[in-house]
Order: C-alpha cells, then sequence, then structure tokens
C-alpha cells in the first residue's frame, strides 16, 4: 500500500510538472530558440570577437604586476640603446662583433642560455660574422632565431626543402604530425652560424583575427621536422643543462618534466603573460662589458652576476624595430614578451589550459533551460529580474575563480545566452501581462474590491486559479431581507429597484472591506465567498467579522430609507466554512466565477 501510495504521489508529481510545462511551453519555446540561436552564433564564430574581450580583460585583472620565472633574464634594445650605440657602432642593424661581445660578457657571467630574438639572416658587411660565429661557439649554448612560414604563393609540394645539414643538426621528428601547420618557406641565417649554435628556434607567432597576439605554436613543422619555438627552445634537452627538458612519448603527447603539456584543437598554447620584464638596456649592459675591459669595476652598470644561471633572452622594444605586438596586457609590448611568459608559464606551472570544445555548447543549453525555468517561475517581477543575473554573476565568478587556477572556460557565450534568454522572456512576459491583467480586471472586477483586484493583477500572491473547476475550503455568506415580499407589495416596482439598491450598496462595500468577493445577487439575497481568488488562511475570520458589520450597516441602510419615506428592512446572515467546488461556471456565452457543492447549501439553509 505504501508503494502504491508513493506511486501516486509521483505520478501526481509528474502531472504539476506536465500541467506547468503547458502553460509556460510558448515561453519554453522562445527558450529553445534563443538556445538554437546561441549554438549558432558560438559554431560560427561570430561570439569569437566577444569571448577575445572577456579573456583580455582576465588576463589583464589577474596578471597586472607579473614578472617572469627568476631564472629568465631579459636585455631589450631600446630607444636609449640606439641612441647611445650610434655614438659607438653607427645606426642599426649594428655589426655582429656587438652581440659577440654580449655573449663573451654572458658567457663570463656563467649564463646557463643565451636566446636571441633577433634574426641575423643577413651577411655582416663588415667581416664580423666570423667572429659571432666563435662566440656562438665558444658559449655552447646559444639559440639563434630562424623563420619557418607560409607563403601564400606556393603550394606544399613547392616547398623549399631545408639545407640537409640544418635538418640533421637541429631537425626531430617525434612528435610529428602533432604539430602539423602549412609551412613552405623559412629564412635561416648563414650555415656557419647555424652550426654554431646549440638550438634554432621559431620566432614566428600568429595573431588572433582582431590582430591580438594571445596563444602561441611551441612547435613548427616543416617538411616533416619539427623545430622548436623560442620559447622552447632553451629546454629542449641536448641543448640545455637544465633538468627542465621536454619531450615526446611513443604516441607523439609533450611532456615537460614529467607534466602532460595541453595543445589546443590549432595546435597552440594560451599565453598566460607577465606584465613586467623588469629588462636591462642593452646599451647599460653594452656599457658595463666596456668598463670592464678597462678594468673599471666600479663602472659596472649591470654587473656580470646579475647573469649568472639565467635564460637570457635578446629582444627589441625599440619602435623602429618593428617588434612591437599587442598582447591582452599592452597594445605595444615587445615581441620577446611572447616567448619570455610562455617560457616563464613552463617553468613556473602557470600553463593556461581551455576547456574541452564541448563545454560551451553544454554550458548554453543547461543556462537557457535553468534562466527560462527561474523567469517563468519566479512570483514577481522582482524574482524574474534578478535572477538571470545572479546566475549570470556566479558563473562569472566561478570562471575567475577557474581562471586563477589556469583553466580558462569561455564566458560570453553563456552569459549571452543568460541574459538573451532572460531579454526574450521578459518581453513575452510584458506582452502577455497586460492582456492577463485585463482578463483578470474583466472576471473580477465585479466579483471584489479595488485593493484585492490590485493584488490580482499585481500577480505577487498565492491565486486560486479558476480556469477549470478545483476543490477549495472556503467561507460561504448568504444574506437576505426578511418579508421582503410584503414589502415589495406596499411599493410601486421603481421603489423597489432603489431600496434594493440602497441595501445592496452597503452591503457590497462591507464585503469588499473584508477582503470578499461577492458571488451574485439572488432577488433581494446576496451571496459572497472568502478564501479565493486569493488565497488566505483566516478567511472564516475575515466572514464573520464582515457579517458583524453588516449588521451595523443595516442601520445606515434603514437610515436612508426612512429618509425617502421607505419602511425600515431587517436581515438574515448566515455563513459556513467547507470544502467547495470553485470555478468559472456557466456557457460560452456567459460565465459565473462561482462556487457550488454542500457547503454552499448549508450556508442558504442557515440563512
Amino acid at each position: 500500500m505504501a508503494l502504491a501510495q508513493g506511486g501516486y504521489v509521483k505520478a501526481d508529481y509528474l502531472f504539476q510538472v506536465f500541467g506547468w510545462i503547458r502553460q509556460r511551453r510558448v515561453g519554453l519555446l522562445i527558450a529553445v530558440l534563443v538556445a538554437l540561436l546561441m549554438l549558432w552564433l558560438e559554431h560560427s564564430g561570430l561570439m569569437e570577437r566577444a569571448e577575445y574581450f572577456t579573456y583580455d580583460m582576465r588576463m589583464a585583472a589577474s596578471r597586472a604586476d607579473t614578472t617572469p620565472h627568476p631564472d629568465i633574464a631579459v636585455i631589450l634594445i631600446d630607444e636609449a640603446s640606439l641612441q647611445a650605440m650610434n655614438a659607438l657602432v653607427g645606426r642599426f642593424p649594428w655589426p655582429r662583433e656587438v652581440y659577440a661581445d654580449l655573449l663573451d660578457y654572458l658567457a663570463l657571467a656563467g649564463a646557463r642560455n643565451v636566446v636571441f630574438d633577433i634574426l641575423l639572416t643577413e651577411r655582416d658587411a663588415g667581416g664580423g660574422d666570423r667572429r659571432l660565429v666563435e662566440a656562438t661557439l665558444n658559449s655552447g649554448n646559444v639559440t639563434h632565431a630562424i623563420q619557418l612560414f607560409h607563403d601564400p604563393y606556393l603550394d606544399k609540394d613547392s616547398a623549399r626543402p631545408l639545407p640537409s645539414s640544418f635538418v640533421q643538426q637541429h631537425g626531430q621528428n617525434d612528435g610529428a604530425g602533432r604539430f602539423e601547420t602549412f609551412n613552405n618557406q623559412y629564412v635561416l641565417p648563414n650555415e656557419e652560424l647555424y652550426a654554431a649554435a646549440s638550438v634554432m628556434g621559431v620566432v614566428d607567432v600568429e595573431p588572433d583575427s582582431d590582430g591580438i597576439f594571445r596563444r602561441m605554436r611551441l612547435f613548427h613543422e616543416y617538411d616533416g621536422q619539427l623545430f622548436p619555438a623560442l620559447s622552447m627552445a632553451p629546454l629542449r634537452k641536448n641543448g640545455s643543462t637544465s633538468p627542465l627538458y621536454y619531450d615526446f612519448d611513443t604516441k607523439g603527447e609533450l611532456w615537460l618534466a614529467g607534466r602532460h603539456l595541453p595543445i589546443d584543437p590549432s595546435r597552440r598554447v594560451l599565453v598566460n603573460y607577465v606584465d613586467e620584464l623588469n629588462a636591462y638596456s642593452f646599451a647599460a649592459v653594452y656599457a658595463s662589458l666596456q668598463a670592464l675591459h678597462r678594468g673599471d669595476l666600479s663602472g659596472l652598470i649591470v654587473p656580470p652576476d646579475e647573469f649568472e644561471d639565467k635564460i637570457v633572452y635578446l629582444g627589441a622594444s625599440a619602435v623602429g624595430l618593428a617588434d612591437i605586438k599587442a598582447t591582452p596586457l599592452s597594445p605595444m609590448a615587445p615581441g620577446v614578451t611572447l616567448h619570455v611568459s610562455q617560457l616563464s608559464n613552463m617553468l613556473t606551472g602557470e600553463i593556461l589550459v581551455t576547456a574541452p570544445a564541448w563545454h560551451v555548447y553544454v554550458t548554453v543549453v543547461v543556462f537557457v533551460l535553468l534562466t527560462a525555468i527561474l523567469v517563468l517561475a519566479g512570483k514577481g517581477m522582482l524574482i524574474q529580474s534578478s535572477t538571470p543575473f545572479i546566475l549570470s554573476l556566479a558563473y562569472v565568478g566561478w570562471v575567475w575563480w577557474q581562471f586563477q587556477q589556469h583553466i580558462v572556460y569561455d564566458i560570453a557565450t553563456p552569459l549571452g545566452a543568460i541574459m538573451l534568454t532572460a531579454f526574450a522572456l521578459w518581453a513575452f512576459i510584458a506582452a502577455t501581462e497586460g492582456r492577463d491583467k485585463r482578463r483578470v480586471r474583466a472576471m473580477f472586477s465585479q466579483y471584489v474590491s479595488p485593493a484585492v483586484l490590485g493584488q490580482l493583477t499585481d500577480g505577487g500572491h498565492d491565486v486560486v486559479q479558476a480556469e477549470v473547476g478545483q476543490m477549495e475550503r472556503l467561507t460561504v455568506l448568504f444574506s437576505d431581507v426578511r418579508g421582503f415580499t410584503g414589502i415589495s407589495e406596499q411599493l410601486e416596482p421603481a421603489q423597489v429597484v432603489e431600496l434594493l439598491n440602497i441595501h445592496f450598496s452597503v452591503m457590497s462595500e462591507v464585503i469588499f472591506d473584508h477582503n470578499g468577493t461577492l458571488d451574485k445577487f439572488i432577488g433581494d439575497a446576496i451571496m459572497a465567498f472568502w478564501g479565493a481568488p486569493i488565497r488566505v488562511e483566516h478567511h472564516a475570520e475575515l466572514a464573520v467579522r464582515a457579517a458583524v458589520e453588516m449588521e451595523r450597516g443595516l442601520l445606515s441602510v434603514n437610515r436612508q430609507l426612512q429618509e425617502k419615506g421607505y419602511p425600515s428592512i431587517a436581515i438574515g446572515i448566515g455563513l459556513n466554512t467547507g470544502d467547495s467546488i470553485l470555478g468559472n461556471i456557466g456557457s460560452f456565452r456567459k460565465l459565473d466565477y462561482t462556487v457550488i457543492g454542500d457547503t454552499v447549501n448549508i450556508a442558504s439553509r442557515l440563512e
């Protein structure tokens, strides 16, 4: 029996759910259409710019004042360096001996790696190439830069083959295919220099569709061989003294010191940017080098020990050197910032991981349905309007917390789904609410007081629906005029009507003042009830108070009748509380909002 009752409870609950869905089917249909629209916008890439905006805000807020890993140092060719070096070696580009001197200084300092984010692909007219090759070879830890890129005027079959000596020394085929890119053109330094280099790193980085650099490839493939980006080059196993090196497993998956490095579908990784490079000016380092040659230790602006066991990047920040990139943190960041930030991410473990592609689609569907339920089921405008914002804030907070854990989830599309659903449903509710209010007013304007009618149309109360009959516990009142037949025989028809109007006017106001519902006038009788259309727990008390006040109101009625020369009247009142059938009863031409049943019959008999 208990199981059967439980089954009935579940069935009744399901019927309620289906009934709720049927009543709000138009609103739910609007939500489904919004979900389909947002899914299409996401799939077509039309939400990309909006997502970039939210991503950049997160990056700017979370990475302000951050600096690279302490094992990384940066030397920048800035505007001051161009001016200072002009007097010493002439205009940029500088002779190769300048870079050779820098390598000697960093070797003396004990730098772990030196990484050039400068393409040295042209021959030095002054003959300094030999000096740079020697310094590179003697250092044994230098990474020079190359370019591997796609030339749209060449197809893949027409790609220029890399020099075999270059491929043999610097190429790697483990993990090949994992990072495939359609590269068919390259720019290399001279053979002597790339032969002397420990590692060659690719400098090419592609911006997103809005021109901002947010992600980069860790490897570039050319003709079946992999070449590391400048950020990965210092970590190459055979070119670094650091135990922190990268490697590929048998499946071609990339690992760094035992940790898997995730690659997004575009075979790139998001760069978790550093805000400040804390860089040294090239001119200051070169001046220190010259002071050291003179034996002037007091003139060391940048002492050699600043670079001890450091991975040193040489880059450019001078605008005229055309290596300025727009990033989420700055529209004018030195290009070396990308490589330094990515390497720092790998050293610190702050590698950004993107959520699975399916996550945004699932989130849109869930949030659209949840928003629709909250708005359509909400009681009152405050709840209907606030819940979408609360849901949005909760999701933004969660996404922000995940970003602090270096996991990136989309914001724009899920938030767009929430707010578009909310606005669409608010518009739908606003359009239908006026119609519903007019229908309620038309139905109840003659039954209840203006105050109760206002509560009904406000929608903030527990309202008894009358679309179909239902059983409700109510208090029913009947009242009639004693001896009305004899009185009516003494008066003219017009006088009888006036007498009843005076009586009914006073009694109706009493009923309305006590939040009763005036059902109907039956000849000289009045029928009213309490407990509907607005549910109240103390409806019996209200009805009794109304009955007492009707007795007192009779004094006012008789005073008005006497002034007109009519006889005084007496009334009888009957009250009964019980279960009654409530509904709109009648035909399609005329409906009455009324109650029927034994409770009504008993109240009539008591009267």
